[in-house]
């Protein structure tokens, strides 16, 4: 398997990921980051050629090379069997939590933001339980599909988003198992990346507007789980973008 770490992502660079409590019970109760198939996810731009890209694949299928076994036939065909064995988390890149994250990703008052280093997200991961063609930590760009030309690999196509969302700064986790020799459509809806919640974890922020019960309980759950990192009230004074 081919493991890939950008190498623009320093180790000491802050990650969040901004969640709700069963995601959050989720993630404890399996040690693990849930890794969702990149068809589940709200933007359904996710994976896609640009123009140019796509010229060049339908070209390609239409003159499909006589020692070319693949039962795939056309782009959409591709691009069906890559979204479904594509599965990705979203973590956002920043020094300090963020007021439009918490509106976005933190919608009810009873949410929490786990925070975490790049360093301790690659040092936590089991990967002697990855299993596939890739799996890369990288950078989201933001552009338009106009903006990209030439080829790239297949899998960096999920790692470019339209410019609107590039209040997300996002840094992506994605598990890349697709076989351009297999029947690779019936996939599971997502992937367990099985890690040390303890180490992966270092701080809790709780949302800004949730009760004192809501601290209380998290407390708690730190507790019956071993997570040793400090749990904090969020604060919208001192976020930015």
């Amino acid at each position: 398997m081919k493991i890939k770490f950008d190498s623009d992502l320093t180790d000491d660079q802050l990650l969040w990921r901004y969640m709700d409590l069963s995601k959050f019970i989720s993630m404890l109760e399996k040690q693990a980051i849930w890794l969702a198939r990149a068809d589940r996810v709200k933007d359904k731009h996710e994976g896609r050629f640009p123009d140019e890209m796509r010229r060049v694949m339908e070209e390609f299928y239409k003159n499909p090379s006589p020692d070319d076994k693949s039962p795939i036939t056309t782009v959409d065909d591709f691009y069906d069997r890559l979204i479904k064995n594509t599965f990705i988390s979203c973590w956002h890149k920043n020094f300090d939590e963020n007021m439009v994250m918490w509106e976005v990703y933190g919608k009810v008052n009873n949410s929490i933001a786990i925070q975490t280093t790049v360093c301790e997200l690659k040092k936590c991961m089991i990967r002697s339980q990855l299993q596939g063609h890739s799996f890369i930590l990288q950078n989201v760009e933001y552009k338009q599909s106009s903006e990209t030309s030439g080829e790239l690999p297949y899998e960096d196509y999920f790692f470019i988003k339209r410019p609107h969302f590039e209040f997300e700064k996002e840094v992506r986790i994605s598990l890349d198992t697709y076989d351009p020799h297999a029947e690779v459509k019936k996939t599971a809806i997502g992937h367990s990346l099985f890690v040390n919640t303890n180490d992966l974890i270092k701080k809790i922020l709780i949302h800004p507007d949730s009760e004192d019960w809501f601290l209380d309980a998290i407390n708690s759950i730190a507790k019956k789980y071993s997570i040793n990192a400090s749990i904090l009230r969020g604060s919208y004074g001192n976020t930015y973008i």
